[in-house]
């Protein structure tokens, strides 16, 4: 390895200003937002910070920073708004940080077509506010929307809160732009679709930084809905819930956002027994009046007399980090995990694995919402609270016995969060050794040096 040449190659390459090595500036890139790293920072333990920050501002940088990494023995982790979960973002101390917010183009590429070219560096938020303003919209909302970057969005597979009615980031992507240590910018062209051999486009979607570094992205919008209404109901019990949204989500009157709560979370958000569904179908105002008309009777429920669920729900959807500190003011810890799985298995796995985490010691709440729906099944997302005196223990066995429990009942060990480094060990749950053996080999085909980090795929 030889640090010190390669970042005075990236000075002469970017100027001074974008190489940053000062303890305090590389600092913010130590973790993203994985828990056990937040937990740690606010106690105090020593963290991790990279050995540099380098910053470039086009496509031909990045491809020539990923030269100068591999003839200098140096593992670059790309970076876009550190707003993941699971630490994919989180470097050793060895490591070189590609930060690639300066990639922040936003235009036209077929006003037409409404496909827009955008930098992996452009902000969600900042995009679609600028499509507002010509009247489109991405419509994908995830819950890291203030922070979450584009490059960043398609390399985890991101999905949004309306993700049942306009799908998940993959669905939204026509085309990109992806630098591949030894190969340089491969370049995917924006078209409605193709059936060429392998989808090379698709092959890096959720790639984690693994196998190439996302520079740009040809996105598909929509037009802005003419009308959008909020809509609610209260089920008998989860499983009722879960019954309702399979039979909607079929005949396909479902809302575009819509999300179902079991009895504990919907006791903890809404303070109410019973099971509740929040729901915004949007469209043109006709379509929109005949679904609500549609799917009330379908159920049988006045679903607008609810509609102040979703609206209590909109209005603190992104205040997550406050409700975070409340609970580490009294000595609480919380994690999120959510799974997929199809509609025979879902409630199976949920009362399985609710009965499961119930005897964990240290874990002081347990619940479940469903808030991404397909033909075929759901996601179920899990929310927890535990003691952080025994973090150490029962957040792992929280998290070993989701996993197990998802791949026991035919699901996914992971439905939009990635893998990151806490799924690392549950990989084989998702491919088995076979597959595992096949990402390893297309790494060694498109990174054979590692200058991309590759410890997910160090299984031991």
């Amino acid at each position: 390895m030889n640090r010190e040449r390669f970042i005075e190659q990236v000075r002469k390459l970017l100027g001074d200003r974008w190489v940053i090595t000062g303890a305090w500036e590389t600092y913010p890139y130590s973790r993203d937002y994985w828990p056990l790293l937040v937990y740690r920072e606010l106690r105090g333990l020593e963290h991790v910070s990279p050995a540099a920050v380098v910053l470039p501002e086009t496509e031909e940088e990045v491809t020539e920073i990923t030269r100068l990494a591999e003839e200098n023995d140096i593992i670059l982790v790309p970076y876009g708004g550190g707003s993941g979960v699971l630490g994919g973002a989180a470097p050793e101390s060895d490591w070189v940080v590609v930060d690639l917010s300066r990639l922040n183009w936003i235009r036209w590429y077929d006003e037409k077509a409404g496909i827009v070219d955008v930098g992996a560096g452009v902000y969600l938020r900042l995009l679609e506010e600028w499509l507002q303003s010509q009247g489109r919209t991405l419509r994908h909302f995830p819950q890291s929307y203030p922070e979450a970057v584009i490059g960043g969005l398609v390399s985890t597979r991101s999905i949004g809160q309306y993700s049942t009615g306009y799908g998940g980031i993959e669905d939204m992507i026509v085309g990109l732009n992806i630098v591949i240590p030894r190969i340089g910018k491969l370049q995917v062209k924006p078209v409605p679709r193709r059936s060429v051999l392998l989808p090379l486009d698709h092959m890096f979607i959720g790639n984690e930084g693994l196998y190439g570094i996302i520079t740009r992205v040809y996105l598909s919008t929509y037009e802005l809905p003419e009308c959008s209404e909020k809509v609610g109901w209260k089920n008998e019990s989860f499983n009722d819930a879960l019954e309702n949204a399979r039979i909607i989500v079929r005949k396909r009157i479902h809302p575009e956002l819509f999300r179902i709560y079991d009895e504990r979370e919907s006791t903890l958000h809404f303070g109410e027994d019973g099971s509740i569904s929040i729901g915004v179908i949007e469209g043109s105002c006709r379509i929109v009046e005949a679904k609500i008309e549609d799917l009330g009777e379908l159920i049988g429920k006045d679903i607008r007399s609810g509609s102040s669920y979703a609206e209590k729900w909109l209005d603190k959807r992104f205040n997550v980090i406050e409700d975070l500190w409340k609970l580490y003011e009294v000595g609480m810890g919380f994690e999120t995990i959510e799974v997929s799985v199809p509609w025979g298995w879902a409630y199976p796995l949920y009362t399985d694995s609710l009965r499961k985490l119930d005897s964990i010691e240290g874990l002081y709440f347990a619940g479940v919402h469903a808030s991404h729906f397909y033909q075929s099944g759901a996601a179920l997302y899990y929310t927890t609270a535990y003691s952080l005196e025994k973090i150490d223990d029962v957040y792992r066995e929280i998290w070993d016995t989701l996993m197990e429990e998802a791949s026991k009942h035919y699901g996914s060990i992971s439905h939009h969060h990635g893998i990151g480094r806490m799924r690392l060990k549950y990989l084989k749950l998702e491919y088995g050794e076979e597959g595992i053996h096949f990402l390893r080999q297309v790494k060694k085909a498109v990174d054979p040096s590692s200058v991309l980090r590759d410890d997910p795929l160090r299984l031991g």
